[in-house]
């Protein structure tokens, strides 16, 4: 909301203050901010916002301006409401209700749940409060409905019609204010100013400006863009890459073009290096030296393998071989031999049979077990049959003892094992020599490994020889034919070649690294410097972005709020905070609370001002009593409406709560006062107020003024039902009401509930005649005034005539009202018969006194 109050010294002396040393840009900012008291439109912001260009060189054209001081007059406006009607949908209000307004005062009673509130929260929601809650419920119990309602009011005296759904507002009444019981320890909180001091909004609006224009910095950055988006294409850790990936405003064209010239002897030089790369396959070579390796590994173990059957299967073992066979044939023939002569002689047949020779070994060695010694001696039995043996027999065994005793036998035998354990082991001899690596070659047609001549004519050679050798079929004709130093050596000499070709590839592919990354940071740097050369205008607008983004930023401090927050603290300090103390004092005194010492402590965030309290460091709310704290609340309040002098309503939503009844009068005379200065609307369920207001109303002080006194009651399920308040304390007020439910009774309402209403209006005609007709007012209730005056005018005798019969009908009617029943009673249901009985009864008595 814009605000006016008067200051003595102007506000646009420390705005213009705060336009120092920034430029036009700030001047004119100044201008149009007093000239418009509004928001700026985005020509105008634009407008501003190119002068601040122009002022940092990023700008030109402009035509030179000069503006002075401006001068500023506050805004007067004057805002009355005139009624509130139709309302539909809020709470559970009732229809076709209207409350009207007086120019002044105008105060709406009634008890708690009686609507008041409701109609008090529609105009919350168009203004502005210490509480910002705004949440408006239909009736819960039903379906909701639209919430709407008309409000009549005049702006400057113009009548105006406003329509609410809800959720609009309307710019002239966001003026009215709003205190409620929430606002207490709300206000009593640090908080910001609810009410802007006459002109202080100015600074308000200065601060949006600056934030604008700082988006429209932000704005002007993002039309200089500094992406490349082709930055990836360059080969990392090259100078064009580190150039390009650091650009900045400190960047020189001077250096773009030492990076970006490329020539024709550049280009030559990059099309040599890239072929010289492509000679120098690394992976080739190391499939070559892997190949290499794998093939000396396999030549090494052929060249093991036959060193090992070498010596196992030589020209000594060959002739060893022949040897023994030739010395078991002479062992076997002697052997033989011996034999042959004894069965001969003797005329033994069969004796070269192998059954002949298990035979005498067998008797041999049955001999030695038995242990005969020296048999067969002159005079033995034979071992066998136990009979003598003649000579000839004896001569026959010993010879057949000495030839198996002989050493010939065990030569024999040892001879024939060790052969067999040379074929064993000859047998055992892989002959298998083919190469599984592609040592001499590969063919192709075949898809085969080539085997070499000299390996297969090896293999052969030793297949031969072993199978010969295994079969026992070596003699000294047999020749061994088996060179192995020959295959040793051709296998030796493969080696050694591949060996020597191994060293030539290792040392190749160790300078190859070596040269191949001297190629590829020569190769990659060519490239980069060809990229750039087709880049050059691209990268030179890039530079001149990143230059205006740094000229933008470095004036980015421009549009900070910071300094116009210190501004307003000055002004604050010079043209509020005194001022706001004095009134603030005043109002405490208005309310007997003057002996309270409060420190006030004002701050500024972002242009508004911030209010804290407290005493001696303690929150108010931590040691101040309900009472005294709402007392505090609403000087705090009247003391910030005063800081702005737009004439709008004030709303007031039970104002006395918590409040003692010493204070209650003293609210209700500065509400009057407050209401010849500004319109006032009071919603109270506080009786003692309500009277206050009408006694003072009646004063000769406050006569002048216009009133408006409303009644706010419910009706079944609904409330807010309003009629007039200013005769709820008059005894014909609820005779007339009994009349009416006499003479047209409700065909709709049972006839007991049509009695006990009856009968709460006839209580209440009683006390109030007892009030003010036969007491004469000397003693009202809820008011402190006793009129001893009056007092005089009391009829002793009439009161002692009426009095019992009066407490009697007074009695009944207790008894009929619901929740007045005594207990102890028998109840019996009112009718309409007994109302007008003791109604006839009261109206008679109410004759003495009047006519008296």
């Amino acid at each position: 909301m814009s605000s006016t109050s008067i200051n003595k010294k102007e506000i646009v002396d420390f705005l213009w203050e705060w336009t120092e040393n920034k430029g036009t840009w700030a001047e004119l900012l100044v201008s149009k901010i007093v000239t418009t008291e509004g928001e700026l439109s985005q020509t105008d912001t634009k407008t501003i916002f190119d002068y601040f260009l122009q002022s940092i060189s990023l700008l030109s054209g402009l035509p030179v301006i000069t503006i002075a001081k401006p001068n500023y007059t506050p805004t007067n406006q004057e805002i009355e409401l005139i009624s509130l009607s139709d309302v539909s949908g809020v709470n559970r209000l009732a229809k076709n209700q209207t409350i009207n307004f007086s120019p002044n005062l105008t105060v709406v009673f009634g008890e708690n749940g009686t609507g008041k509130t409701g109609y008090g929260r529609i105009l919350k929601t168009l203004g502005f409060s210490y509480d910002t809650y705004n949440n408006i419920l239909s009736d819960i119990s039903k379906t909701a409905v639209p919430q709407s309602a008309i409000i009549n009011f005049k702006a400057n005296s113009i009548a105006k019609t406003f329509n609410w759904n809800g959720k609009n507002t309307i710019q002239e009444l966001e003026n009215i204010s709003v205190f409620n019981n929430n606002c207490v320890s709300i206000s009593l909180n640090d908080r910001q100013l609810i009410v802007t001091p006459i002109g202080f909004h100015l600074f308000n609006l200065i601060t949006t400006e600056l934030n604008k224009l700082e988006n429209l910095v932000n704005i002007e950055i993002a039309k200089y863009p500094t992406t490349l988006n082709w930055t990836n294409l360059l080969n990392n850790g090259t100078q064009q890459q580190v150039f390009i990936s650091t650009l900045s405003n400190n960047s020189t064209e001077e250096r773009l073009n030492q990076l970006s010239s490329f020539t024709n002897i550049q280009e030559k030089e990059l099309q040599d290096s890239e072929s010289e790369l492509t000679n120098l396959n690394k992976t080739i070579l190391q499939r070559d030296i892997q190949t290499i390796t794998a093939s000396i590994s396999e030549l090494t173990t052929i060249i093991n393998k036959i060193q090992n059957i070498q010596k196992s299967l030589n020209q000594d073992e060959w002739n060893i071989l022949s040897e023994r066979n030739i010395k078991i044939n002479e062992l076997e023939n002697q052997a033989n031999k011996g034999i042959k002569e004894i069965a001969e002689t003797h005329g033994i047949e069969f004796y070269q049979s192998i059954e002949f020779d298990n035979f005498i070994k067998s008797a041999e060695a049955y001999i030695k077990i038995i242990d005969k010694g020296n048999y067969p001696e002159n005079g033995n039995n034979c071992v066998y049959c136990l009979q003598p043996l003649q000579n000839p027999a004896t001569e026959l065994l010993k010879n057949y003892r000495k030839l198996l005793n002989d050493e010939t036998q065990e030569n024999l035998s040892n001879l024939k094992q060790q052969k067999l354990d040379a074929i064993n082991l000859i047998s055992q001899i892989d002959t298998n020599f083919t190469l599984s690596q592609a040592t001499f070659g590969f063919d192709n047609e075949n898809k085969i490994i080539i085997q070499p001549s000299e390996l297969i004519e090896f293999q052969n050679t030793l297949v031969k020889l072993k199978q010969v050798y295994i079969s026992d079929t070596v003699t000294n004709e047999t020749p061994f034919n088996l060179d192995y130093a020959k295959y040793i050596k051709f296998c030796t000499d493969k080696k050694t070649e591949l060996s020597a070709s191994l060293i030539q590839k290792n040392d190749l592919l160790s300078n190859i690294s070596t040269k191949e990354i001297q190629l590829k940071a020569k190769i990659a740097e060519l490239k980069d410097r060809k990229l750039l050369s087709t880049k050059i205008n691209e990268i030179r607008t890039c530079i001149l972005n990143h230059k205006t983004i740094a000229t933008l930023n470095s004036n980015y401090n421009s549009f900070n709020t910071n300094s116009i927050s210190r501004k307003t603290t000055e002004a604050r300090e010079e043209l509020i905070q005194q001022n706001f103390n004095t009134i603030f004092k005043k109002e405490l005194k208005s309310f007997k609370k003057g002996h309270i010492s409060i420190d006030l402590n004002f701050g500024t965030t972002r242009g508004n001002s911030k209010i804290s309290h407290r005493i001696n460091s303690h929150s108010l709310l931590e040691i101040l009593s309900e009472g005294e704290q709402k007392a505090i609340a609403l000087s705090e309040f009247l003391t910030e409406l005063q800081l702005d002098n737009i004439k709008a309503p004030v709303i007031f939503d039970d104002p006395v709560n918590s409040l003692d009844h010493n204070i209650i009068d003293d609210v209700a005379k500065r509400l009057i006062k407050l209401s010849s200065e500004r319109q006032v609307v009071v919603f109270t369920h506080s009786v003692l107020l309500f009277n206050s207001f009408l006694f003072f109303s009646k004063q000769p002080s406050y006569s002048s003024l216009q009133y408006k006194f409303h009644s706010s009651k419910n009706n079944y399920d609904e409330t807010g039902f309003i009629s007039d308040a200013e005769d709820l304390n008059k005894t014909t007020t609820y005779i007339s009401k009994i009349n009416t439910l006499i003479n047209n009774t409700p065909k709709d309402r049972q006839e007991v509930d049509v009695a006990e209403d009856g009968y709460g209006f006839l209580r209440s005609a009683i006390e109030l005649c007892v009030e003010t007709e036969i007491f004469q007012g000397t003693i009202k209730r809820y008011q402190k005034n006793v009129a001893l005056t009056s007092f005089m005018k009391v009829n002793g005798e009439k009161i002692n005539k009426h009095k019992d019969k009066l407490n009697e009908v007074f009695e009944r009617c207790c008894g009929f009202i619901k929740g007045h029943s005594n207990p102890e009673e028998i109840h019996n249901d009112p009718t309409l018969t007994d109302l007008k009985a003791d109604f006839e009864e009261f109206k008679t008595i109410r004759d003495e006194f009047i006519k008296s």
